[in-house]
């Protein structure tokens, strides 16, 4: 498959995965209400971070130790899968651990801590990772159709269940609706699990070897995903700090209405994230200067046009949400209104960020990062118990800010881009035929 096609599949599949995605809070908001969305945000935080702390960012490495020749795939198959056992006992381990410190809340709300929920958090925590290293090499042997086409119909799944429940086709106990979704979850993470393997088998030779993969190759593994991890476990916190913070100083059912604002905002970004990815494949192979040309066109593109979607979503969220989701979500509107300050200045540091990589330079978005978490931190703990709610929404939009500010002087400064380039608005990028040409080219 080319390039474009394999682009278009992933971007098809992107903006898809976003719609339904949304669909899917409005269902489980009125499913959960207040309280029991805040349950799910720290729930499913919890984890998305341990598949990132303790699984150790192996996915990102997978494709360049199988395409650089530096490791047999099935070898590594093998080193992966056993490192997926033993950090799968870890995680249970440490929640007996946070358990007996009395900070089992942090993955668990009080609602789900029994020996049945450590399990069943223990058991997704497996199946995801795992189906992130399936996933990841179908994508290294360029299987894009087929890894976008799993990606768009499991996220609908999930959509046909929550209607079921919503309208009550299948029953349940209204009183305790979170325990219910956490059990949905466990069940729907099962079937993808079994449905990615069987598109593993039939589409790749690749089995798991009898070898491991050498020592002196491991040290290279760990130390090539060690910047990667630090940088993508600071960005996890810059994202997410938040919600455990709100949740420690105001309850669940702030939190609930804090996260809704929150994921409704961050939407904003599916259109940098499509360009980004388009931007990744072209800078990588293209010249310096052709590179740098095509960054500055699609980040004035992902900017104003996160700059449009942002100001027509807030518009329309200020009458949908009290329809969508009920009146006890209408104060998202207001944080909204903060959280985009800095969310659409953030399309910047995406852009960016996908050129660094595309042309080497890790070492920039792994510094700023890094940088933007302790900054981001000092703001939530000093900010969210003074102001509240709001202060989370302005901790992130100005950690968003610095970001943006940041990543636009070190791309300007090492690259010797004009300062004023967000502004200096070529003519083609105003038609639509412009438009596509640039994206043709």
């Amino acid at each position: 498959m080319s390039i474009k096609k394999s682009i278009s599949f992933t971007f098809g599949a992107q903006i898809i995965n976003s719609v339904i995605g949304f669909i899917s809070s409005i269902i489980i908001t009125r499913i959960l209400g207040a309280e029991g969305r805040g349950e799910n945000a720290i729930f499913s935080n919890a984890i998305a971070f341990s598949v990132l702390f303790f699984g150790f960012s192996i996915s990102s490495t997978i494709p360049y130790f199988i395409n650089s020749g530096k490791a047999k795939a099935e070898e590594l198959l093998t080193t992966v899968i056993i490192f997926i056992f033993s950090s799968t006992i870890l995680v249970f381990t440490t929640l007996f651990l946070l358990e007996r410190a009395g900070k089992l809340h942090w993955a668990l709300p009080d609602s789900i801590q029994s020996l049945q929920f450590k399990l069943i958090f223990t058991g997704i925590y497996f199946v995801t990772l795992l189906n992130g290293v399936l996933n990841i090499y179908l994508i290294t042997y360029k299987k894009f159709k087929e890894v976008s086409i799993y990606s768009v119909v499991f996220q609908g799944l999930p959509v046909t269940v929550y209607l079921l429940l919503y309208f009550n086709v299948i029953p349940y106990n209204h009183k305790d609706p979170f325990t219910v979704i956490v059990f949905v979850t466990a069940i729907l993470s099962l079937v993808s699990i079994v449905a990615i393997s069987f598109l593993f088998i039939k589409l790749l030779p690749v089995r798991p070897g009898k070898k491991l993969v050498p020592l002196s190759l491991i040290r290279k593994f760990v130390f090539f995903s060690s910047m990667a991890y630090i940088g993508n476990v600071a960005q996890f916190f810059n994202y997410k700090l938040d919600f455990w913070v709100v949740d420690s100083y105001f309850g669940k059912s702030q939190l609930g209405i804090y996260s809704l604002a929150a994921q409704l905002s961050q939407l904003l970004w599916m259109l940098p994230s499509a360009i980004a990815t388009v931007l990744y494949s072209y800078a990588s192979i293209g010249s310096r200067e052709d590179a740098i040309n095509f960054t500055v066109r699609l980040k004035q593109i992902a900017f104003y046009g996160t700059l449009f979607l942002g100001v027509t979503g807030l518009f329309l969220s200020y009458y949908l949400i009290p329809i969508l989701y009920g009146n006890e979500f209408k104060e998202s509107f207001n944080l909204m209104k903060l959280f985009i300050i800095g969310i659409v200045p953030f399309s910047i540091t995406t852009i960016v960020s996908s050129f660094f990589a595309a042309r080497g330079n890790f070492k920039i978005s792994f510094f700023i990062s890094v940088g933007i978490f302790m900054i981001s931190t000092i703001m939530y703990f000093t900010l969210i118990p003074r102001f509240g709610l709001r202060g989370g929404a302005i901790g992130s939009s100005i950690a968003y800010l610095i970001a943006s500010i940041l990543s636009e002087i070190w791309f300007c400064k090492e690259y010797k881009v004009s300062y004023l380039n967000l502004f200096q608005i070529d003519k083609s990028l105003l038609s639509l035929s412009g438009l596509k040409k640039i994206f043709k080219s």
